[in-house]
């Protein structure tokens, strides 16, 4: 399972979000400071199950994500939103992210739910293996 974080190159939280990733799943994930990049990523590892980790800092952010969802394919996505306004929100839910945290708070849930994530899909290709050799 591939993780991708996508945080803007002047975020301050991205190397301290990085480092709680990987301590909490033993694997670094891509960082892509850009959209470009993002989506070549994405391109990339399109055959892959893939969990992109978005380090929102601004609305403006949110929104070209809502513009461009049909190119994030079917990623798993968490979202970490840059407050808690209702309109933030409503625009995150429009992603349909598996899990969505804010930046004023520790990142410890955001690895929780990254750990289920890839204990799930963990469980799941084995099963696909189990039934395939059956």
């Amino acid at each position: 399972m591939e993780i991708i974080l996508y945080a803007h190159a002047a975020n301050t939280q991205k190397d301290r979000l990085q480092k709680k990733i990987v301590q909490a799943t033993g694997q670094a994930p891509d960082l892509v400071c850009d959209f470009d990049s993002l989506f070549k990523t994405i391109k990339l590892k399109i055959s892959e199950h893939v969990i992109i980790i978005f380090l929102i800092t601004s609305v403006e952010e949110l929104d070209f994500l809502n513009s461009n969802a049909a190119r994030l394919f079917n990623s798993r996505l968490i979202l970490i939103l840059p407050d808690e306004k209702d309109s933030s929100i409503s625009k995150g839910l429009h992603l349909y992210p598996r899990y969505i945290a804010y930046m004023s708070h520790d990142f410890k849930d955001v690895c929780a739910v990254l750990n289920k994530m890839i204990q799930y899909n963990a469980l799941e290709e084995e099963k696909l293996r189990t039934f395939t050799l059956k």
